[in-house]
């Protein structure tokens, strides 16, 4: 299992490099926002579990 694997789209080792480093930025983009968006919503779910006008 060491060695490299082939390039399935024929681009140079410099491109296919560019492009698994786009997919890791856009991958760990997407966890961060992710991420982001589950805090907030638990910051909006807890500041309402008090209130008693519900």
């Amino acid at each position: 299992m060491t060695g490299k694997r082939p390039n399935p789209f024929g681009e140079s080792d410099e491109a296919a490099k560019a492009r698994r480093m786009r997919s890791v930025a856009l991958g760990l983009g997407l966890a961060a926002f992710v991420v982001i968006i589950f805090f907030v919503t638990l910051a909006k779910l807890k500041g309402h579990v008090f209130d008693p006008h519900l």
